[in-house]
């Protein structure tokens, strides 16, 4: 505490500090960002007291229209991350902070690719956490009649953020985000495509139901035998948590990466800008079918996908088929609520007795060995590797006949 005082009275933030150096918007979008880190990592009353009014005034005039669009981005984010403490979301909410978002989430579409950045999350925090009074939200007024595949939000890590949409995702948080489609494949040709919205590190490419998200270990799609995935900014394809340089050029905003699947001829191909690169064929030693589209995201990268609802820019010379020809969603499925409303609906329901305490659905019937400890399913147990009671590495799973009263 007395460090962040000493830090607070150095920097001695105030809305007049963020009016000036204009025309040097790298020095507020650094001072920004620390703050968001700050506000990450002590959430809480450490937080509580590093929000003052000064940093407070100074992180409002910085949404500014007259401010940077890095530095917007930059000063929302870390608001959203002062307001995972309570105290500090009430007081920004209290501070009109969602009128000035109901302007800058127009930019949700923008050309410019850092204004869109700032418009997907005014639009997200005002879904998510600064509500306003009389605004419809956005689930509820977004056209989704022609999408047929979207990103699953029941099957995502915690942090990532996915549009209404279900097409668009962005991860803030300093773990490394993963997130699958909701249709898999068993058998053909497969292609879809992403645009670049951030060029920083994302891994997109297939996964399996056997990939593992382990978001704060930093393992992701391509860090597993069951996955491969494509890295533009490091220029790398990942497999098994082991990479190799490809020939592609630096991904930058507004490229579009291809991905192509062939299950028959068991090969990946990666695509950039309609440039392939030679066949990627290691993942089908361990895994032939079951297949998803899948992406991971370290910190400030958005990217948004294409599963076939619209024409792509680029598509490969072969035949092939898209999973928005082939996948249906009922409307409830297709609804990302905000939450808020997700939390909500949750504390409404009743998890009935001796069920599995990880998935909250299948009984639980199974012992892990050598620990003893239970109170999971099958499914859920596979996928541990160590007890998430003791820790103790996990040598076999054993099934019990389970009792119900």
């Amino acid at each position: 505490m007395d460090a962040l005082q000493k830090l607070s009275d150095m920097l001695s933030l105030s809305s007049a500090v963020a009016q000036q150096d204009a025309l040097n918007p790298a020095k507020h979008r650094n001072t920004t960002a620390v703050l968001g880190c700050l506000a990450e990592k002590l959430a809480g009353p450490a937080s509580i007291g590093l929000l003052s009014p000064g940093t407070l005034e100074y992180l409002l005039e910085s949404l500014s229209s007259e401010a940077h669009p890095t530095v917007m981005l930059f000063a929302l984010i870390a608001l959203e991350k002062f307001s995972q403490t309570s105290e500090n979301k009430l007081t920004v909410s209290e501070s009109c902070i969602s009128n000035r978002l109901a302007v800058l989430e127009s930019w949700a579409e923008h050309p410019d690719y850092l204004k869109r950045q700032v418009g997907f999350c005014s639009q997200w925090s005002l879904d998510n956490l600064f509500l306003k009074d009389g605004r419809q939200f956005t689930y509820e007024k977004v056209n989704l009649t022609n999408i047929n595949a979207m990103l699953n939000s029941n099957d995502v890590s915690e942090y990532l953020k996915i549009s209404p949409t279900g097409l668009e995702a962005r991860c803030d948080a300093s773990s490394f985000e993963s997130v699958r489609c909701t249709f898999c494949v068993d058998s053909g040709v497969w292609y879809y495509e992403v645009t670049v919205i951030t060029s920083g590190v994302m891994q997109i490419g297939w996964a399996t139901k056997d990939s593992k998200f382990l978001n704060h270990e930093g393992y992701g799609i391509g860090d597993d035998e069951y996955s491969c995935a494509y890295d533009g900014c490091r220029q790398l394809i990942w497999y098994n948590a082991r990479s190799k340089p490809h020939s592609h050029p630096c991904w930058k905003e507004g490229d579009a990466i291809g991905f192509l699947l062939d299950l028959s001829k068991k090969q990946m191909i990666f695509y950039l800008n309609g440039h392939q690169l030679p066949p990627e064929k290691q993942v089908f030693s361990s895994a032939t079918s079951g297949f998803f589209a899948a992406a991971s995201f370290m910190s400030y990268q958005q990217c948004e996908f294409n599963f076939g609802a619209k024409p792509f820019r680029h598509p490969p010379s072969v035949k092939f088929s898209t999973f928005n020809d082939f996948a249906s969603l009922l409307p409830s499925e297709k609804i990302i609520l905000p939450r808020h409303r997700r939390l909500a609906l949750l504390k409404q329901v009743s998890i009935r007795d001796n069920c599995c305490t990880l998935c909250c659905d299948v009984m639980a019937d199974t012992e892990l060995r050598p620990c003893g400890h239970g109170g999971m399913c099958m499914e859920c147990a596979l996928q541990l590797e160590t007890c998430p009671l003791c820790r103790q590495d996990i040598q076999t799973r054993v099934r019990l006949i389970a009792h119900v009263s």
